[in-house]
């Protein structure tokens, strides 16, 4: 049992790890901003796309969210880095290649979440709006938006849950983060406790994300009742 605290919980390994879990931290809370903001805005670039009154458009927009859907986020970091960006002439670093790969991962579960709570939306509500004068952006932003953000509230947090949970797959382009950090420290400090300590910063992180994901669904419930 002693020996177990020893290799998993070293205080004094930790603390000789610090500098570099320290940069690694820095660089799993860079990453999380950026897709955090950047993927809600790809998926309401991709939705605007799909409302557009052009047929061809449309449906490269639904072939386009079922390729996404379909590659698996590790395979499409791989190929935003090597492939895609220079492809279009980009030289970028591992954490720009990261923050477009996970935002546009993730851009087209968001846009999913804008089109099923559009839809949901009763087409009462619209009629109803359209009667007492309301059009285009003043019916959006006055009655459809706000019952919008009611349905999908929800929705959303649950995705930004699983964008926080594939942030380590950055490692595979070489982007320096937490779990990276933590391993390199188990290398010099021959101690499995900054992996450890790595592995319980990601669990409690994600632990409070769900209790609010939680406490949202509870909130909307209310008022959809309401």
């Amino acid at each position: 049992m002693n020996a177990i605290f020893t290799h998993f919980f070293d205080l004094d390994a930790l603390w000789r790890a610090r500098i570099v879990m320290g940069e690694g931290a820095l660089g799993t809370l860079r990453l999380a901003a950026a897709t955090l903001v950047l993927a809600p805005i790809a998926g309401m670039a991709i939705y605007a796309v799909q409302l557009l009154p052009v047929r061809g458009a449309r449906c490269a927009t639904e072939w386009f969210i079922d390729l996404m859907r379909a590659i698996p986020l590790l395979v499409f970091l791989v190929m935003s880095y090597y492939l895609v960006l220079p492809l279009a002439g980009l030289s970028v670093d591992a954490f720009s290649a990261a923050v477009f790969g996970i935002a546009l991962k993730h851009g087209v579960y968001f846009a999913e979440i804008y089109r099923g709570a559009y839809q949901s939306v009763p087409r009462g509500q619209f009629d109803a709006a359209r009667m007492i004068g309301l059009r285009g952006r003043k019916l959006l932003r006055l009655v459809v938006v706000p019952q919008m953000m009611v349905i999908m509230a929800p929705a959303l947090t649950s995705q930004a849950t699983l964008l926080l949970r594939d942030l380590p797959l950055a490692f595979v382009i070489g982007y320096f983060e937490i779990l990276t950090s933590a391993r390199a420290a188990q290398v010099f400090t021959r101690n499995s406790t900054p992996l450890m300590g790595a592995v319980l910063a990601y669990a409690v992180t994600l632990l409070l994300m769900q209790w609010v994901t939680g406490r949202v669904e509870r909130m909307s419930r209310r008022r959809m009742e309401a």
